[in-house]
């Protein structure tokens, strides 16, 4: 298949995760108790990131080593032309930044980080028509160990109604959080029970129309 490159600001991975960590070649090199030359290679991509220099730098960086090394993360399906989406044998999804989500702007205003190619059967068996797909990243243990830090989850950003119950993710007043979602039967007004899987959060109950539901969780991709 003929596939389109999506550009980033920079040029490997490295450089990418460096830039949001702001960590500089010799603050990284310090920190992985290597110089900063070997450093500028990598992160330049003229040397390959392989999988033990993923595996050391990884842990400096807040991430997972797989998340390192370099393949299809950056590539988009091209157009096909004559094909309606629903033929379509894969389909490219955005995953979006949530650092910067304020629960009330749209989703297409964050910052794309980069687009995951999947067969398009796979995505439809567990995502309807007219679904508005992304993916996030998990970032606290509220709902552990369903979903891990570092777990990439997809959202259906479409399905903003707390029904059926299941885990969405919603705005909590103090930021973006995943939590299970509970409408509690024969309430009036209609209420929610949120939960967390994690010991560590309170359950606690929400009139419905004052959930900040951004959306709802129908696949996880998590490393092993």
């Amino acid at each position: 298949m003929v596939t389109n490159r999506v550009m980033t600001d920079h040029p490997t991975r490295l450089a990418d995760f460096m830039a949001r960590a702001r960590l500089t070649d010799p603050e990284l090199g310090r920190r992985a108790d290597t110089s900063k030359q070997q450093i500028f290679k990598l992160r330049k991509g003229e040397r390959k990131m392989s999988r033990e220099w993923a595996e050391r730098l990884a842990p400096h960086l807040g991430v997972t080593w797989p998340e390192l090394m370099e393949g299809d993360w950056r590539l988009a399906p091209a157009p096909q032309s004559g094909l309606p989406p629903a033929l379509h044998p894969s389909i490219s999804i955005p995953e979006y930044d949530l650092a910067e989500a304020d629960g009330k702007s749209p989703v297409e205003k964050l910052t794309v980080l980069a687009h995951w190619t999947l067969p398009h059967e796979m995505v439809r068996a567990h995502a309807g028509e007219g679904a508005e797909l992304g993916f996030v990243r998990v970032s606290d243990d509220a709902m552990t160990p369903d979903y891990l830090p570092t777990d990439r989850v997809l959202i259906d950003f479409a399905h903003k109604v707390a029904s059926p119950a299941g885990v969405y993710l919603l705005w909590d007043g103090a930021g973006i959080a995943l939590r299970q979602l509970e409408p509690l039967v024969g309430s009036t007004p209609a209420t929610v029970r949120v939960s967390a899987t994690s010991k560590r959060y309170s359950p606690y109950e929400r009139p419905a129309d004052a959930l900040g539901i951004i959306g709802k969780v129908v696949g996880k991709w998590s490393w092993t």
